[in-house]
Protein backbone atom coordinates (compact mmCIF):
# COMPACT_ATOMS: atom_id res chain seq x y z
CA UNK A 1 0.00 0.00 0.00
CA UNK A 2 1.47 3.11 -0.77
CA UNK A 3 1.42 6.24 2.01
CA UNK A 4 0.91 9.17 0.54
CA UNK A 5 1.40 12.44 2.47
CA UNK A 6 0.16 15.81 1.66
CA UNK A 7 0.01 19.06 3.29
CA UNK A 8 -1.52 21.35 1.08
CA UNK A 9 -4.27 20.46 -1.33
CA UNK A 10 -5.70 22.51 -4.31
CA UNK A 11 -8.92 21.86 -4.84
CA UNK A 12 -10.35 24.15 -8.28
CA UNK A 13 -14.05 23.85 -7.97
CA UNK A 14 -16.87 24.71 -10.45
CA UNK A 15 -19.57 22.43 -8.66
CA UNK A 16 -19.85 20.09 -10.84
CA UNK A 17 -20.19 16.29 -10.04
CA UNK A 18 -16.82 15.56 -10.41
CA UNK A 19 -15.44 18.42 -9.05
CA UNK A 20 -17.60 17.67 -5.58
CA UNK A 21 -16.23 14.32 -5.73
CA UNK A 22 -12.71 15.90 -5.89
CA UNK A 23 -13.85 17.47 -2.73
CA UNK A 24 -14.97 14.52 -1.27
CA UNK A 25 -11.09 12.96 -1.32
CA UNK A 26 -9.41 16.12 -0.47
CA UNK A 27 -11.74 16.08 2.62
CA UNK A 28 -10.41 12.29 3.40
CA UNK A 29 -6.55 13.40 2.48
CA UNK A 30 -6.87 16.31 5.27
CA UNK A 31 -9.13 14.21 8.14
CA UNK A 32 -6.33 11.54 7.74
CA UNK A 33 -3.33 13.57 6.96
CA UNK A 34 -4.09 16.89 8.20
CA UNK A 35 -3.34 18.49 5.00
CA UNK A 36 -4.48 21.96 4.63
CA UNK A 37 -7.51 22.58 1.48
CA UNK A 38 -7.50 25.39 -0.64
CA UNK A 39 -10.65 25.54 -2.50
CA UNK A 40 -10.07 27.41 -6.23
CA UNK A 41 -13.30 29.04 -8.45
CA UNK A 42 -11.97 30.12 -11.52
CA UNK A 43 -14.03 33.26 -13.32
CA UNK A 44 -14.28 32.42 -17.70
CA UNK A 45 -15.84 35.31 -18.55
CA UNK A 46 -16.39 34.80 -22.38
CA UNK A 47 -14.74 37.59 -24.68
CA UNK A 48 -17.91 38.83 -26.05
CA UNK A 49 -20.42 38.91 -23.03
CA UNK A 50 -17.07 40.91 -20.76
CA UNK A 51 -19.46 43.18 -19.56
CA UNK A 52 -19.57 44.15 -15.58
CA UNK A 53 -22.85 42.36 -15.06
CA UNK A 54 -21.73 39.40 -16.48
CA UNK A 55 -18.71 39.61 -14.54
CA UNK A 56 -20.84 40.16 -11.44
CA UNK A 57 -23.14 37.05 -11.80
CA UNK A 58 -20.33 34.93 -12.58
CA UNK A 59 -19.24 36.12 -9.30
CA UNK A 60 -22.13 35.66 -7.18
CA UNK A 61 -21.93 31.95 -8.72
CA UNK A 62 -17.97 31.50 -7.54
CA UNK A 63 -18.81 32.85 -4.29
CA UNK A 64 -22.12 30.22 -3.99
CA UNK A 65 -19.92 27.45 -5.33
CA UNK A 66 -17.19 27.79 -2.83
CA UNK A 67 -19.32 28.83 0.46
CA UNK A 68 -21.18 25.44 -0.72
CA UNK A 69 -17.27 23.38 -0.85
CA UNK A 70 -16.46 25.69 2.36
CA UNK A 71 -19.48 23.84 4.30
CA UNK A 72 -18.95 20.95 3.34
CA UNK A 73 -15.53 21.07 4.61
CA UNK A 74 -16.90 22.56 8.11
CA UNK A 75 -19.61 19.51 8.32
CA UNK A 76 -16.33 17.54 8.69
CA UNK A 77 -14.85 19.93 10.98
CA UNK A 78 -12.11 21.15 8.64
CA UNK A 79 -11.12 24.41 7.75
CA UNK A 80 -10.45 25.29 4.29
CA UNK A 81 -8.86 28.70 2.36
CA UNK A 82 -11.22 29.99 -0.35
CA UNK A 83 -10.33 31.65 -3.90
CA UNK A 84 -11.90 33.40 -6.44
CA UNK A 85 -9.94 34.18 -9.56
CA UNK A 86 -10.81 35.78 -13.05
CA UNK A 87 -8.98 34.57 -15.83
CA UNK A 88 -8.04 37.33 -19.12
CA UNK A 89 -10.39 35.72 -21.48
CA UNK A 90 -8.13 36.96 -24.34
CA UNK A 91 -4.85 35.83 -22.35
CA UNK A 92 -5.23 33.13 -19.48
CA UNK A 93 -7.28 30.20 -19.33
CA UNK A 94 -9.20 28.27 -16.25
CA UNK A 95 -6.26 26.27 -16.50
CA UNK A 96 -3.70 28.74 -16.93
CA UNK A 97 -5.12 30.14 -13.59
CA UNK A 98 -4.73 26.62 -11.69
CA UNK A 99 -1.52 25.66 -12.58
CA UNK A 100 -0.30 29.40 -11.79
CA UNK A 101 -1.55 29.10 -8.34
CA UNK A 102 -0.40 26.03 -7.98
CA UNK A 103 3.36 27.00 -8.74
CA UNK A 104 3.21 30.07 -7.03
CA UNK A 105 1.89 28.95 -3.46
CA UNK A 106 3.66 25.37 -3.71
CA UNK A 107 0.98 22.83 -3.27
CA UNK A 108 1.86 19.18 -2.83
CA UNK A 109 -1.36 18.07 -4.60
CA UNK A 110 -3.83 18.96 -6.84
CA UNK A 111 -7.35 17.26 -6.67
CA UNK A 112 -9.78 18.17 -9.59
CA UNK A 113 -12.58 16.39 -11.91
CA UNK A 114 -11.65 14.96 -14.50
CA UNK A 115 -14.37 17.53 -16.80
CA UNK A 116 -16.63 20.29 -15.18
CA UNK A 117 -19.64 21.80 -16.60
CA UNK A 118 -17.47 23.40 -19.91
CA UNK A 119 -17.08 19.76 -21.06
CA UNK A 120 -20.47 18.04 -20.54
CA UNK A 121 -20.06 16.53 -24.54
CA UNK A 122 -19.57 13.72 -23.21
CA UNK A 123 -15.59 13.23 -23.29
CA UNK A 124 -13.74 11.35 -20.01
CA UNK A 125 -11.65 13.16 -20.02
CA UNK A 126 -11.87 17.44 -20.15
CA UNK A 127 -8.94 19.87 -21.50
CA UNK A 128 -8.89 21.73 -18.11
CA UNK A 129 -7.72 18.51 -16.25
CA UNK A 130 -5.11 17.45 -18.85
CA UNK A 131 -4.00 20.39 -18.71
CA UNK A 132 -3.42 20.87 -15.47
CA UNK A 133 -2.41 17.09 -15.07
CA UNK A 134 0.74 17.44 -17.53
CA UNK A 135 1.39 21.37 -16.38
CA UNK A 136 2.24 21.43 -12.63
CA UNK A 137 4.94 20.16 -10.98
CA UNK A 138 3.30 18.39 -8.03
CA UNK A 139 1.30 15.49 -7.52
CA UNK A 140 -2.63 15.86 -9.59
CA UNK A 141 -5.66 13.08 -8.31
CA UNK A 142 -8.00 13.61 -11.13
CA UNK A 143 -11.40 12.38 -10.07
CA UNK A 144 -13.84 10.66 -12.41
Amino acid sequence: MIWLLFKNILVPTDGSPTSLRALDLAIEFSMRDGSKLTLLYVIFPPAMYNTRVVLEEMRKRGKSILNTAESKCRSHGLAAKKLLKVADSNRSSPAYEIVKEAIDRRYDCVILGSRGYAGELGILLGSVAISVAISVPCTTIVVR
